[in-house]
């Protein structure tokens, strides 16, 4: 089975608008808006999530990353369908869901180069930047170039998914006692556990 490989960062923001319109501003990209939610399922390794978009299509997505520094490579599987619903159906059927992260993200696409812009519920706004790669020499040359290009703060640098962040936010808000089961919070804790020992992740 053939999987594509990611060279990725992903920062906190401290102004999206001001980099929205720096991109805009160039238009050699292919800009485009999205609703996206993903839900996480629990698997025995990697991550799996279905993608919907705009409440009409979706992405079935597998991937393992290893989130041991914050800029890293992934490797990832990606299947389409249109009719989500039924595919959500089994899913659920067969996996427990792990988390949900709703976001709407701005899209910027350069040959092999995305950029995104997310507003994500309950988490704040973030940059990430993805290079498909095939040779990885040049895509840290391309990643460095564009760190500079939108003056990124090594110190925003995140190696989290946004689904790890919700997680971890939910753990501690089940800690302080807000509304959440005993069972519930020990297999927040669980799950916060096994995923500080697993060596693949992904976003």
């Amino acid at each position: 089975m053939q999987s594509n490989k990611n060279y990725e960062i992903k920062c906190r923001v401290r102004n999206l608008i001001k980099l929205k319109k720096l991109l805009l501003s160039d238009k050699s990209y292919t800009y485009s808006e999205e609703s996206q939610k993903d839900i996480y399922y629990k698997v025995k390794e990697g991550r799996l999530k279905l993608r919907i978009i705009n409440f009409s299509i979706a992405n079935l997505i597998f991937y393992k990353r290893t989130d041991k520094r914050k800029i890293r490579t992934s490797e990832y599987i990606l299947s389409r369908t249109n009719d989500f619903r039924q595919l959500e159906n089994i899913l659920n059927s067969q996996f427990e869901t792990l988390t949900v992260v709703s976001k709407q993200r701005n899209i910027f696409i350069k040959d092999n180069i995305r950029i995104h812009l997310d507003k994500v519920k309950r988490l704040g706004e973030f940059l990430e930047i993805e290079i498909i790669y095939k040779d990885l020499k040049s895509a840290k040359k391309l990643m460095d170039f564009y760190i500079n290009f939108l003056d990124l703060n090594g110190e925003d640098f995140i190696k989290n998914s946004y689904s790890d962040l919700l997680i971890k936010k939910d753990y501690v808000r089940t800690k302080k006692g807000y509304g959440t089961s005993h069972n519930d919070e020990s297999a927040l804790r669980d799950e916060a556990e096994k995923r500080k020992n697993r060596n693949a992740y992904c976003v």
